[in-house]
């Protein structure tokens, strides 16, 4: 976890906004695809309030970003 950066501090974060029982190999998957606490705060005040931990590795992989999910937001 160590050189992933994926710090006690950093795991604290994640488990304030609701991914306390993640295993090391989901705590890693975030830290290598960019699943952070800001990314997951942004999500939740766009009415997201809890995605699954495979679906946020998911919209991070395939380049979905909070701007992303406000433009399909502003098209409806």
């Amino acid at each position: 976890m160590r050189i992933h950066g994926a710090t006690p501090e950093w795991v604290e974060q994640l488990k304030k906004q609701g991914y306390e029982h993640l295993d090391l190999d989901k705590l890693i998957a975030f830290r290598i695809h960019g699943v952070s606490p800001d990314f997951i705060g942004q999500l939740q005040k766009l009415g997201y309030p809890h995605p699954e931990p495979d679906q946020l590795i998911a919209m991070r992989i395939h380049g979905v970003t909070p701007d992303f999910i406000t433009g399909l937001q502003s098209r409806e």
